[in-house]
């Protein structure tokens, strides 16, 4: 139950349900109040939207940090991919050069070479 101070006397603020739960308006914080368990919430009428506890901010904190590292580290992944794939690309192809100088040094030696 809420009250506010009228007139030097505590009169009790009307609960308006919302969901199912009872909740109240506070003039003083603006925002709306009501239990869910055993929990006090408190919802910015504005917004419709919870103000977080301290625990829920802390949870939600974390979350986003594991999510920016899962991130960073997907990141670093596909850089060194890229890499190992840049590199992979050019021994490729300096074997490629190195089989094309050969061959190409084979025929110019077969037409210098009697018999051939």
């Amino acid at each position: 139950q809420g009250l506010k101070l009228v007139d030097g006397e505590y009169q009790p603020l009307d609960a308006v349900r919302e969901r199912g739960l009872a909740m109240i308006r506070s003039e003083v914080l603006g925002l709306d109040l009501r239990v869910e368990g055993e929990v006090l919430r408190f919802r910015d009428p504005a917004t419709g939207e919870d103000v977080r506890h301290r625990d829920e901010t802390e949870a939600a904190m974390l979350r986003e940090a594991a999510r920016a590292e899962r991130e960073a580290e997907q990141h670093r992944a596909a850089k060194a991919r890229a890499q190992r794939e840049a590199e992979q690309r050019k021994a490729a192809e300096a074997r490629v050069a190195e089989l094309e100088a050969a061959l190409a040094a084979s025929r110019t030696g077969s037409r210098n070479r009697p018999g051939w």
